[in-house]
């Protein structure tokens, strides 16, 4: 029976099939949750329908999107402040008791203001009212043995209400500090670790909201609604696999949805840096996703099964992936000052954490299951025509490239600056962000150049740049069934 929990509850069913009650209870199920032993722990039956009752609040007053994103910025507190989610450098790390920690702490504040937002945004006009009259009274009818009567109050309720207006007073506190903390010189260790056990502290005051963060999983944000991801774990016959299977898609959507607010599309320069903290949250996740994988998983498991090597190949390919983000892409964002920089790196970041989970679940489905991306992603038909596009496209200027470099005419020079750009028009805009300013002037220099010999010079410098590009395009897993036309072959075998 407890098998199937996980199962049941969070994988869609024709409709009238099942109920909240075992909605919720799965939710709960300790095999959907966080490895720690804290959110192993079972809450008394009281705050478990306190939660019922909220979450059905919630629903009815259509906040969810609110709710989902507050928790994951309070999970990405937790995760933010262990320094091995943090994007440092091995020099840095050796050296965290000299570091200056205030660029780390004004994006705390930025993520506070969010919190503070999100907390009024969720409670109700009505309350949002009370909670201002309270306050007024409580402060006009002042104790002189009591700092603040209106926090005393709130502080002695055990509702979901009172803990968001807690949390939100506390967080309005903890802005104003860190207002005035953020304009010192320097900024220890110390004080940023301190900082970071007074939110843990602030948020765990009230225990649904510690409840809603060690409970990970909850129907009404992690139900798998794909129709062929729902099929595929149904089609599971043996029960154990069906329950790790449906575990890891969960975690797997669950981290492309955290990864929906790092898209930069969707962010302005002000807050493009914030999403450090949810790349922490997404990089201590996945990791206990691995670890769960390595120790249940696998164990469970024939070596030999094409199911234990798609999981190992997770263990050992999506690691290089993080490594890949947080060591090369995200190091010492917090501290740059280019804003162009900062928003072709996080898009970098972002682009290779969506591919390889889009990719982990599509090649999750296809172990069990004789599946096509298409129908678990609507885009990932699109990814694959865009980079095929600009695969064919790179390898295209890269031949006229070449012509004309051969043939040193004026009728070769013409051929190559139009194909430059035909592809600056149509194919740039595939390219990722970061490229785009190199690509820019090479065009603008190749297209005001009217030598034959600068231009060759300049055109094997731009075949060198053009070959980078095409190499770092190969790699993508989603082109790795997909060969070169043949009529562009000659591209790769040249360059052998």
């Amino acid at each position: 029976m407890a098998q199937g929990r996980v199962t049941s509850a969070f994988v869609a069913r024709p409709p009238g099939a099942g109920n909240a009650e075992a909605g919720y209870n799965a939710a709960m199920a300790p095999d959907a949750q966080d490895g720690s032993a804290r959110a192993q722990r079972e809450p008394p039956d009281l705050l478990r329908g306190q939660m019922r009752q909220w979450m059905e609040q919630v629903v009815s007053a259509g906040k969810t999107t609110e709710l989902f994103e507050l928790e994951m910025w309070l999970r990405s507190f937790e995760r933010f402040f262990r320094i091995k989610n943090q994007p440092l450098s091995e020099k840095e790390t050796r050296q965290l008791a000299i570091r200056n920690w205030s660029e780390e702490l004004r994006l705390v504040d930025n993520v506070v203001l969010r919190v503070v937002h999100l907390c009024t945004c969720i409670l109700s006009e009505d309350q949002v009212n009370l909670s201002r009259f309270d306050r007024y009274i409580e402060s006009y009818l002042r104790k002189d043995d009591v700092v603040d009567p209106y926090i005393e109050k709130l502080v002695r309720q055990t509702t979901a209400e009172a803990g968001l207006t807690l949390l939100r007073e506390g967080f309005e506190d903890i802005h104003v500090i860190l207002t005035d903390l953020t304009r010192l010189a320097r900024i220890p260790y110390v004080s940023f670790v301190s900082l970071g056990k007074l939110l843990y502290r602030e948020v765990r005051r009230s225990d649904l909201l510690a409840l809603l963060i060690d409970k990970k999983f909850k129907p009404v944000h992690d139900r798998i609604t794909n129709h062929t991801i729902a099929v595929t774990i149904r089609r599971i016959e043996e029960p154990r696999q069906r329950k790790h299977a449906a575990k890891v898609f969960l975690e797997f959507f669950r981290l492309l949805h955290y990864l929906e607010y790092a898209d930069p599309q969707r962010l302005d320069e002000d807050n493009l840096k914030s999403t450090i903290l949810l790349f922490s949250l997404i990089t201590s996740e996945t990791r206990l996703l691995l670890g769960y994988i390595e120790r249940r998983v696998l164990k469970a498991l024939q070596p030999e099964s094409s199911v234990y090597q798609c999981y190992d190949s997770f263990v050992y390919c999506v690691p290089l992936e993080l490594k890949k983000v947080i060591n090369t892409e995200l190091l010492d964002i917090s501290v740059s000052r280019q804003s162009d920089n900062v928003r072709a790196r996080v898009e970098n970041s972002h682009g290779i954490l969506r591919d390889c989970f889009q990719q982990s679940v599509v090649q999750l489905a296809q172990a069990f299951d004789d599946v096509d991306g298409r129908d678990i992603f609507p885009d990932f038909t699109a990814k694959l025509d865009q980079s095929v596009v600009l695969r064919d496209g790179l390898a295209h200027l890269i031949l006229s490239v070449r012509e004309f470099q051969t043939r040193r005419d004026e009728a070769g020079a013409l051929r190559m600056k139009e194909d430059i750009s035909k592809f600056y028009d149509t194919n740039m805009k595939f390219l990722m962000y970061r490229d785009w300013s190199g690509f820019e002037l090479f065009f603008i220099e190749i297209l005001k150049c009217s030598s034959l010999p600068a231009l060759h010079q300049i055109g094997h410098r731009f075949e060198t740049f053009l070959m980078t590009l095409f190499r770092e395009v190969q790699k993508r897993g989603i082109l790795q069934d997909v060969p070169l036309p043949e009529h562009l072959r000659g591209v790769v075998e040249a360059h052998v």
